[in-house]
């Protein structure tokens, strides 16, 4: 879904960002900012910074900032979308999806599922009494009475029509249980009857606290073992993570541990492991990935160690990796799952375990010598040839050392054959295209002045701060003048509002970027403070070090196209860069020396 720049730009204004983080924390006026402690990483002294102003804010601690959507974002870890749709409900204005029938009715069947899957909820833990089949096997399970009642656990009696029944006294049909999930229609395709029956029920709660589907554990030998909810229009399992509501409620998380079953994560949080959550199964999904990276970088896998468990972490670690999250592996003793290793082994043991936890590179290592003769020569070479494939891609020269000197002992093969194969295969990626590592590293020597970075954001803050000078500015440069993308971008849209004569704030400016690292450096440019010097000389003399350091690029640029024509033989067209070259630098000679 997309909102209009004139929607996103609206719910801003009407969202005052000193108004909005007051909600959250105590700040302090300090000057023309106000400053309070960072809620996003822990420190002593205050270095969090908003600006009415510019309607924005800035960590100089922790370098994280953006807009007020941004803050309700990182704050209430939700999605783009999700805060959006706060903001607006908060300043009572409407979205355009909102006005469409559709969307409306649906928006209205959403709400009353999240009602009856709360009734569901209260239903089912109503019957967990003392005593009862149910209660005995999750107390046979360790559970205390506090953690049951935390992840709402609860029980579905062994009658068919218990809970259709309840729910139509409290004033739900059929048809509005069958599209939750509930029921399934009977034998004789006419009528309905519960869907659980004799489980154990784990609700699945969502990010808001809503109640979105359930997951019943069997009380017996009947097949199958698990029964989870299928898709409805407020549950999908590739897009939700069990126990995620409560890690989202951990300050300075450091990662998540990503284990299988709803009994591991629970029996984990009851032992204080709380950044514990499940998957919804072993197909681990993109859309997992990307929910588990709003909240932790670094994501810990723990899946069950027989054979299916390696297939999904592998396929786990690879979606996680692709996600660039920093992905370890927590392995345990064969056929021991973590429920049952912390039970026998304690607290203590698990987070020994934790921190043995290995990168993803070695869990890769390990994978391809497992079920590996040593003593076989053909599996030491199906070793070094998947050792060295592995490790091909790997930058630190540090790291492939400490590789190869580990597992050539372990796998008794010469260091110098592994360097030698490994080597072989690096050559082999590059395919003999040295003279394109030389064009590279010379771009690579053409840095940007720091006198030009500086005179593009005071241009950028000028036009900010003093509206009636964006027209002066732009009459005189293009935004293809500065030297970045995101200067460019920033000038462009600044230029484009100075067209509609109207004026800009930083916080919706940094509405037009996508990731949260971009909205942090928008943030970090418009937190620039301007030198107390005379407006229109800071003006001329920024326009003019952006000017020059513009043809400086130009030259640059030329003498990298024609080193590559003379590197592939074609003089006649090097030669014609020459005489280009030779022009800018005259032009470059009578050009004032700016000074940023």
């Amino acid at each position: 879904m997309l909102f209009s720049e004139d929607k996103i730009s609206e719910i801003i204004e009407k969202n005052d960002i000193v108004d909005v983080i007051s909600e959250y924390m105590t700040l302090k006026k300090k000057g023309s900012n106000y400053m309070a402690l960072c809620p996003f990483h822990s420190e002593k002294t205050p270095s969090f910074s908003v600006s009415f102003s510019k309607q924005i804010f800035n960590c100089f601690g922790c370098g994280v900032g953006g807009n007020v959507i941004t803050f309700i974002q990182r704050i209430e870890k939700i999605s783009f979308i999700e805060a959006v749709k706060l903001l607006a409900e908060r300043s009572g204005i409407q979205l355009e999806e909102d006005k469409d029938p559709k969307q409306l009715e649906m928006a209205k069947l959403r709400k009353t599922l999240y009602k009856l899957n709360t009734e569901a909820a209260r239903f089912f833990y109503s019957n967990l009494n003392n005593g009862d089949k149910a209660s005995q096997y999750l107390k046979k399970r360790g559970l205390s009475d506090a953690i049951i009642k935390k992840f709402g656990l609860g029980f579905a009696p062994d009658r068919w029509h218990e809970l259709i029944d309840f729910m139509k006294r409290k004033g739900y049909g059929t048809e509005l249980l069958y599209k939750a999930g509930l029921i399934v229609k009977g034998r004789d395709k006419e009528g309905y009857c519960d869907k659980f029956r004799n489980r154990v029920m784990f609700p699945i709660i969502d990010l808001k606290g809503n109640v979105i589907a359930f997951g019943g554990r069997v009380i017996g030998d009947s097949k199958p073992k698990y029964l989870n909810s299928p898709d409805t229009p407020v549950f999908n399992k590739g897009y939700n993570i069990y126990g995620l509501n409560f890690v989202k409620k951990i300050q300075n998380l450091e990662n998540i541990i990503i284990v299988e079953g709803y009994m591991d994560t629970i029996a984990l949080h009851q032992f204080g492991v709380e950044n514990a959550v499940a998957s919804l199964g072993t197909a681990f999904t993109e859309n997992q990935a990307k929910l588990l990276k709003r909240f932790s970088n670094e994501i810990i896998i723990s899946y069950d160690s027989d054979l299916a468990g390696q297939n999904a972490t592998m396929k786990g670690l690879s979606i996680l990796e692709n996600e660039g999250c920093v992905v370890r592996v927590l392995s345990l003793p064969s056929g021991r799952d973590p429920d049952e290793y912390i039970r026998k082994e304690g607290i203590e043991a698990f987070r020994e375990k934790i921190k043995g936890s290995v990168s993803l590179i070695e869990y890769k290592i390990e994978n391809l010598r497992r079920n590996l003769d040593i003593n076989n020569i053909q599996d030491r070479i199906v070793f070094t040839k998947g050792f060295s494939e592995i490790l091909k891609d790997v930058i630190s020269n540090v790291e492939v050392d400490a590789y190869i000197k580990k597992y050539s002992g372990i796998m008794q093969v010469n260091e110098a054959a592994l360097y030698a194969e490994l080597n072989r295969l690096r050559n082999k990626n590059k395919n003999g295209n040295n003279k394109h590592n030389i064009i590279n590293s010379k771009k690579a020597e053409v840095e940007l002045k720091k006198g030009e970075i500086t005179a593009e954001i005071y241009l950028l803050n000028i036009c900010i701060y003093y509206y009636e000078k964006v027209k002066d500015i732009f009459e005189t440069l293009e935004p293809t003048d500065f030297s970045n993308d995101m200067h460019i971008k920033i000038a462009e849209i600044i230029q484009k509002y100075s067209k509609e004569d109207k004026p800009v704030t930083a916080g919706e400016i940094i509405g037009f970027f996508n990731s949260d690292d971009e909205k942090s450096k928008v943030a970090e440019i418009f937190s620039y403070k301007l030198p107390d010097a005379d407006i229109d000389k800071l003006i001329k003399s920024s326009i003019e070090r952006v000017k020059h350091s513009r043809l400086d690029r130009r030259i640059q640029e030329m003498i990298i196209k024609m080193e590559e024509m003379y590197l592939v033989g074609r003089k006649e067209e090097a030669n014609a860069f020459f005489v280009e070259i030779k022009e800018l630098q005259k032009r470059r000679r009578r050009f004032p020396e700016g000074r940023g």
